[in-house]
């Protein structure tokens, strides 16, 4: 019988993995709050928000993703577009760095800041700019209107993570002296009416970026898709802030010699395609601050009274209070189970309202008070909760019970690298070059936060179903402290600081540069399949150096030295990790790969290559072939695709816990509980995806998406 639910759990879980395309299958209606608790919440976002901007305005609204979202619904559905397209993508702008940037600042200065029509855009972008011109205009083409100016064709946001936060820099009397100086909605100088000092001051930094060579045969898409599309291809898109300084850097490490897309080809395409990106990222960050607070005051006169009594603000609110709510177990259905921690299992589930796949990680309290591993439980989720980045698993959700604490993460559907290197026996030179950029682009996302992780192994690196990496298990992640010291992780992986003692014998300190280190073990074994430390080799240098024991002649005594040859093989990896330089066959390894590898496993932590950060790694020629601009962007299509299928050991080898007498025995008092108390926890950014990703399902179909079984009566449809 067990068997046989495993196998019924199995389908449904391939089931929903495979039907995510076809758009979200809610369970759960959305419980909508009588007038009594919306009022109240209301009360405590003001009291709690002191600060600008202020709740409940339009710039509050604006610089929410799920406000922007639904305010640009509101003011596209009377008729109104341009002034919040122009909004859209100066948010886009700013989020955006390298050969993205450079696109939308075309997009911006030529669609909505000068007078030049689309036919001229596409002259200068070529045939496919024209064809593609009029690609998102509901209307079919771009119009002018009866003040002879040509205004750019709509378009609807596709992000889940688009937002706008309004500079506050400027007081009512700078607008107001703005707006009469810079705005006439009658000019024909550009298409949201800007003009004046403000046009010129714009027109005067994008001089620049016009006299870069290359921009001349530069294409300017003119579909806004094409941009759209690489934040939509995953949850909640990449962006530089998330990984510090690495998107200034990307374009000057980024040797590629792609060939532009407008015209010329090799060396001196892709040398003005970086120089391009280069220039558009010395663009400064405040170029359209003045031109979006003129259209924002613009729009509050016309489109704030009629949005407050529109339906998309009642559910803006209805959202924004139902996010607040604290979640429970009962708002997620669980699926398959897909692996097994040290503390509970990892299993597949399903938001009930949304309809959104995440993968629930629960960890019984009794079992970490066993082990006396209260804090690293909270380590995790508060590192979690920290780090926002792409090549980083995001937490969503986390919450507690009686018994159980739990955190909702990305359903990474792929399988582990580990499992997909078994498989393989080793990875392509694409596939070693993918999963190295972005692991190591994961491990900077960490230390830039100040942690190190510790834990770097092909095991925690988890495939989306689309190739995806991203690292995980983030439960050895500390902070780094001028006393950081043990070992920590698994044997083969540590750095030799790691081991290292003083002449007290007292472990010695350590920081970041232990996960460089491991990063070089573990794209060591990318490439031929075997980590230099846990190597055939490696086992043998460290017994040598530290002898086996006499080997015993009967049975019974092989028995009981079991567990010794087991303590003398974990002596010999660290002796080897300690002392031992490996060689890197020539059959496996190219000279760039040796080189790379043979400086990253460095035993001396001051000169490991990663002490001056990752752009030290990117710019190594082992990574020549990487267009850092793609990888940073989330852009670049992994190499391989896992199959659609359980990508995990099936259950009954993940198997259970036994409950044993220490388990019984084991009771929870006020001060376990006093550990959790701040573990409630909802991600702004995973709940805003999940009710964009629900609304644009409903504008695509045209009907509301309702759950497909409404049995509560005091919930319902939000509307």
């Amino acid at each position: 019988m067990e068997e046989l639910q495993d196998a019924i759990e199995d389908a449904q879980y391939l089931s929903a993995v495979s039907s995510v395309e076809d758009g979200p299958r809610p369970v759960l209606p959305w419980q909508i709050p009588t007038d009594e608790e919306l009022s109240s919440w209301k009360q405590s976002i003001r009291s709690k928000t002191l600060t600008a901007p202020l709740p409940f305005t339009l710039e509050w609204t604006l610089a929410r993703a799920l406000g922007l979202f639904l305010f640009s619904a509101y003011v596209k559905s009377i008729g109104e577009y341009v002034d919040m397209n122009f909004l859209e993508e100066v948010a886009r702008w700013k989020m955006a760095r390298g050969r993205l940037r450079a696109d939308i600042t075309g997009r911006i200065v030529e669609g909505y800041l000068t007078g030049v029509p689309l036919s001229s855009m596409a002259e200068e972008g070529g045939e496919d700019a024209a064809n593609n011109a009029t690609a998102d205009n509901v209307n079919g083409d771009a119009s002018t209107n009866n003040m002879g100016k040509t205004t750019p064709p709509k378009s609807e946001i596709n992000e889940y993570d688009l937002a706008m936060l309004i500079p506050s820099k400027f007081t009512s009397e700078d607008i107001s002296k703005m707006k009469s100086e810079s705005y006439d909605a009658s000019t024909n100088k550009s298409a949201v009416g800007i003009c004046g000092p403000v046009l010129e001051k714009i027109n005067k930094k994008v001089d620049q970026l016009r006299n870069t060579p290359g921009f001349g045969s530069f294409k300017l898409p003119a579909n806004r898709d094409s941009i759209s599309s690489t934040f939509k291809s995953s949850l909640g898109s990449s962006t530089t802030s998330d990984i510090g300084d690495i998107g200034d850097i990307a374009a000057s490490v980024d040797k590629s010699e792609t060939t532009s897309e407008g015209g010329g080809g090799g060396a001196t395409a892709a040398s003005n395609r970086r120089n391009l990106s280069i220039m558009t990222n010395t663009l400064p960050e405040d170029m359209f601050d003045e031109a979006v607070v003129i259209i924002v005051e613009i729009m509050k006169e016309k489109h704030w009274k009629g949005f407050l009594e529109s339906e998309q603000y009642t559910k803006l609110l209805n959202f924004l209070w139902f996010r607040d709510r604290t979640v429970v177990e009962e708002d997620f259905f669980l699926m398959r189970v897909l692996g097994r921690g040290g503390f509970g299992l990892v299993t597949a589930c399903k938001k009930g309202t949304s309809g959104k796949l995440y993968a629930m990680k629960i960890m019984n309290k009794k079992r970490i008070k066993i082990k006396k591993s209260e804090q690293l439980t909270l380590n995790e989720q508060i590192c979690l909760a920290d780090v926002k980045s792409p090549f980083v698993v995001e937490l969503a959700y986390s919450f507690h019970s009686q018994d159980d604490v739990f955190l909702i993460l990305d359903l990474m559907t792929g399988g582990d690298l580990s499992f997909h290197l078994c498989q393989k026996g080793l990875f392509s030179k694409k596939e070693c070059l993918y999963y190295g950029a972005r692991i190591m682009l994961g491990l900077q996302a960490l230390h830039d936060k100040g942690y190190v992780y510790r834990d770097l192994k092909p095991e925690n690196c988890l495939l989306s179903e689309d190739g995806r990496v991203k690292l995980t298990d983030l439960g050895l992640a500390v902070k780094v402290t001028p006393n950081l010291h043990g070992a920590a992780g698994t044997r083969g992986y540590w750095a030799p600081e790691m081991l290292k003692r003083d002449k007290n014998g007292k472990r010695m300190s350590y920081n970041h540069m232990v996960d460089w280190f491991s990063f070089g073990c573990m794209l060591a074994e990318f490439i031929s399949g075997i980590n230099p430390f846990r190597s055939e080799k490696a086992l043998e240098f460290g017994l040598a150096k530290k002898p086996s024991m006499t080997q015993a002649s009967d049975a019974s005594e092989k028995d009981k030295k079991k567990d010794d040859r087991k303590r003398q093989k974990e002596k010999a990896i660290d002796c080897a990790t300690l002392e031992m330089h490996p060689e890197f066959d020539s059959k496996f390894f190219s000279e760039e790969a040796a080189d790379i590898c043979k400086l990253l496993i460095d035993k001396e932590p001051t000169t490991r290559l990663g002490a001056n950060g990752c752009s030290e790694i990117m710019s190594h020629e082992y990574f020549a072939e990487v267009n850092w601009e793609e990888i940073i962007s989330d852009r670049k299509r992994p190499p391989f695709i896992p199959p659609r299928d359980v990508n995990a050991a099936s259950q009954s080898e993940i198997g259970t816990f036994s409950e044993d007498k220490q388990f019984h025995q084991t009771v929870l008092d006020e001060k376990d509980e006093s550990y959790y108390k701040n573990w409630d926890y909802t991600s702004d950014k995973a709940y805003a995806a999940e009710v964009i990703e629900f609304l644009i399902y409903e504008r695509e179909t045209g009907k509301p998406l309702l759950p497909m079984n409404m049995d509560s009566e005091c919930c319902c449809t939000i509307i």
